[in-house]
């Protein structure tokens, strides 16, 4: 599946959650219980919705900080919260069993030259304002959620294969131009991630620039997590774009399988600001 089609269903499933889990906790009340269903349900009934309610936000929770990180999963939440609690306000006016309508004092108020009684009116432009912030919240949502970046191993540029018997994720941890730190070396960042299955079966990842010339020179070894590794690697002065980034796998059976791609399949950013360091200093 297409990573853009996975984070589209992924949004659309916590918006889901998050609104069924805003449905079942008005169920637990009484006022609305009876106003959705038109009756009141057992108190049972209404504690199961409550534990149900709460169990179905944090199920949109935990997805959210899954596929994207605590940051931005749970702000993605946050977000689609909002816009699932704005649906059910807008909602609740408009279904079938409504509760009984109260006498309002403000009817038999005297009315202006237009017939329009001046509590009416202030109610209405109270409407407007808070239908314009809910609005203007739901605007700056989408926006920001345009702008988030997928994480590096979901992007569409993740290079997916397999590797011996095992299938994995590679991907520049951002595609910016490489970070310079000192003595003026170029580093690069990089994620991998292997399949569930084989993970167990893996006993050291290492990557660099160029063909490793033997085992002791494969280059950086991916640390952290078992489900999404990284490394730092440096990059030669002499990059190009048909330089080779060397992926070299060590399995706990001893086996060892490599894999290579161009720099410019891996990271376009990082071969334009080699050509660039070059022309600079071409032209000095």
């Amino acid at each position: 599946m297409s990573p853009v089609f996975a984070l589209s269903g992924m949004h659309l499933s916590i918006l889901v959650l998050s609104l069924l889990g805003f449905c079942a906790l008005a169920f637990a009340t009484e006022r609305h219980a009876k106003h959705l269903l038109g009756r009141m349900p057992a108190p049972g009934w209404r504690r199961m919705a409550r534990v149900a309610g709460w169990l179905l936000l944090f199920v949109a929770l935990a997805q959210g900080i899954a596929a994207l990180g605590s940051g931005v999963g749970i702000t993605l939440w946050l977000g689609w919260l909002s816009i699932a609690a704005l649906a059910l306000v807008f909602a609740l006016p408009k279904w079938p069993w409504q509760p009984p309508v109260r006498e309002n004092p403000a009817r038999n108020r005297p009315r202006d030259d237009a017939g329009q009684s001046p509590a009416v009116a202030v109610s209405r432009s109270r409407r407007w304002v808070a239908a314009g912030l809910l609005a203007a919240t739901v605007a700056v949502f989408a926006i920001a959620l345009l702008r988030v970046e997928p994480q590096p191993l979901q992007r569409e540029d993740a290079i997916q294969g397999t590797l011996g018997p095992w299938s994995f994720t590679l991907a520049e941890a951002d595609r910016n131009a490489p970070e310079v730190v000192d003595m003026d070396v170029p580093i690069k960042a990089f994620r991998l991630r292997f399949c569930e299955a084989c993970d167990a079966d893996i006993r050291h990842a290492y990557l660099k620039v160029n063909k490793p010339r033997s085992m002791r020179a494969a280059g950086m070894a991916f640390e952290g997590a078992r489900w999404e590794r990284e490394v730092e690697i440096q990059l030669p002065a002499n990059l190009q774009a048909d330089s080779e980034l060397w992926l070299t796998v060590v399995g706990k059976d001893g086996s060892v399988h490599q894999a290579a791609w161009s720099m410019e399949r891996v990271s376009p950013a990082t071969v334009a600001w080699f050509d660039r360091q070059r022309s600079g200093h071409a032209n000095r």
